[in-house]
């Protein structure tokens, strides 16, 4: 069962994230699964809210292509920590920078007979607010 989860989201992430297959996500998440996403309000259900999230990746990051760094794979859960890289435009993030930017990311999905059903991530903001110009306060 591990290795098979792990194929369905190394799939996930090559057709919604890289290929911008977005009506994959109706395929991959069950209706009713439970999102606990950063950019996601309240902790949303289903495939929907996903597909609105990855279309303004795609929006404020055009081209971006995601690597994975690691994967691991437990009974129902897969881990993975990836990487995102891509040329980042004007929008919701300010003025669009120069050049490359890259964020990482860990992802936990929990699967039941094929689809996720719960998910969990956590992203390096601090890391893409210093590619904006945006640093935290001093402490002192």
């Amino acid at each position: 069962m591990s290795e098979a989860n792990k194929a369905i989201i190394r799939r996930y992430y090559e057709e919604i994230v890289n290929r911008g297959n977005l009506s994959f996500a109706d395929e991959v998440y069950s209706y009713d699964a439970e999102l606990h996403i950063p950019g996601l309000v309240e902790d949303p259900y289903g495939p929907g809210p996903v597909k609105q999230l990855y279309a303004a990746i795609r929006s404020a990051f055009p081209g971006t292509r995601m690597t994975i760094e690691d994967i691991v794979a437990e009974q129902d859960r897969v881990v993975a920590r990836v990487t995102f890289r891509g040329p980042h435009q004007a929008g919701a993030q300010g003025p669009p920078t120069s050049g490359l930017v890259t964020w990482s990311r860990i992802d936990i999905f929990r699967l039941f007979q094929g689809k996720i059903v719960e998910q969990w991530a956590d992203r390096d903001d601090l890391g893409l607010m210093h590619q904006f110009g945006v640093y935290p306060p001093s402490a002192s």
